[in-house]
């Protein structure tokens, strides 16, 4: 009986889609209607940058971001990762927003038909990352089980709502997703007592995969999850810039892998361009006004109704979460009219605390990015004398999003 080939989750498809003409190009008789509403987040990824990546990732296969089951029990090999794919804990990530409550607010690529992001497709696709990175390594297969191992577990301790609430949880209980994730891998919470098990079961030391989560590995390649350029940045980046750009740029997570581990001049060209992407996701998405004020209003509800939410509802997945919760429902579903009404916030300078409302204004992070085209990148976990970050902050004061008025008004169409 022949030996049915392993699937390439990130191959192209069969057929793939013509590509969209250039917009530049355009006779005024062929140019597209204007969008009926104006994209929600202002991203500096124009025409230019498009041709960019084109030149740089000139065959890259479309990656759809979600795996289908059948897709992923042929595309992993090692038993250990089918189990751990297949436990409670793993399975439960399916219902854990990537984003938190943005995922609930905007659409991938501005298309209310394309699926919400998950915790779980991420983790799927860092672990297949991982595979790829084994194989273009060439490393043992207690070293695929291991790494493997910990591309699946990196995510797995994520509560409901993801970055949104952890925050609240980790000052009211003295709770986040990393400490969480070391007690499942430990055994050490009734959420899932499995992992653990097949871990050792498979010969993979629990305490080694908490080393390499946790950046205290001395483990030879421990810097495919430790560096600025790890296979979770590489996967999460990728996927977070479909919220930002309505059409697909190439931005392919393997092809960037590749280029991570062959690190020739084109490959240092995809991977700058990439670290110039991360730059633009952090200023204009993430840290951007309108993802700030969503995260910040969420835990502000969560501070002014504080007796309402317990320790044990970090374990719960988010349909349990906004069952238990209904009033936090209904908020949430009330925002995206709200900051499309009310505008979003204000920046403050952090510099002036005279400036009126400086009082009431939270701080914000502010990520800088930088390449250091001096440096000499030899191997992998050279990358990270390349690529650096600065991490500062600024104030930022949420507007008039929180009129009880309007607030009622619009949550009242959800009753």
């Amino acid at each position: 009986m022949s030996v049915k080939p392993q699937l390439d989750l990130f191959a192209p498809r069969t057929a793939s889609k013509p590509a969209a003409p250039n917009k530049d190009s355009l006779t005024p008789a062929q140019s597209p209607a204007a969008p009926i509403m104006k994209d929600l987040f202002d991203s500096d990824f124009n025409a230019d940058d498009i041709r960019e990546w084109n030149q740089l990732f000139p065959k890259a296969p479309q990656y759809s971001y979600h795996f289908k089951r059948a897709q992923i029990s042929s595309a992993f090999d090692r038993p250990l990762h089918k189990r751990l794919i297949a436990s409670h804990a793993f399975e439960r990530l399916r219902e854990i927003s990537f984003l938190g409550a943005i995922d609930y607010l905007f659409h991938p690529n501005g298309k209310p038909a394309n699926i919400r992001h998950s915790r779980y497709d991420h983790s799927i696709g860092v672990a297949l990352l991982s595979q790829q990175y084994c194989r273009l390594t060439g490393l043992s297969e207690s070293d695929r089980d291991l790494l493997g191992a910990a591309a699946l577990l990196h995510d797995i301790g994520h509560g409901p709502f993801s970055h949104t609430l952890e925050p609240e949880f980790a000052r009211r209980f003295n709770l986040n997703h990393h400490q969480l994730t070391n007690k499942i891998i430990l055994g050490e919470v009734d959420l899932d007592l499995s992992v653990r098990h097949l871990l050792e079961k498979h010969n993979v030391d629990p305490q080694a995969v908490i080393a390499i989560l946790s950046k205290k590995s001395d483990h030879p390649h421990a810097s495919l999850f430790t560096g600025p350029v790890n296979i979770d940045t590489l996967e999460g980046i990728s996927r977070t810039k479909t919220y930002v750009h309505p059409h697909y740029v190439h931005c392919h997570p393997r092809l960037l892998l590749e280029a991570a581990v062959k690190l020739d001049d084109e490959s240092l060209q995809r991977l700058d361009k990439f670290w110039q992407l991360k730059e633009d996701i952090y200023r204009n998405f993430i840290f951007g006004p309108m993802c700030f004020a969503t995260d910040h209003l969420c835990r502000e509800f969560v501070v002014d109704n504080a007796p309402d939410f317990a320790a044990n509802d970090f374990l719960l997945t988010e349909p349990a979460f906004l069952r238990r919760h209904p009033a936090f429902r209904k908020f949430l579903y009330s925002l995206k009219n709200r900051i499309e009404l009310d505008g979003v916030a204000d920046v403050i300078d952090s510099d002036r605390p005279d400036l009126a409302g400086a009082d009431q204004a939270t701080k914000v992070p502010k990520r800088e990015f930088h390449i250091n085209t001096d440096v000499t990148v030899g191997s992998f976990a050279d990358l990270g004398k390349r690529y650096y970050e600065e991490k500062n902050s600024f104030l930022r004061r949420v507007g008039n999003l929180a009129d009880p008025a309007q607030q009622a008004a619009a949550a009242s169409l959800f009753d």
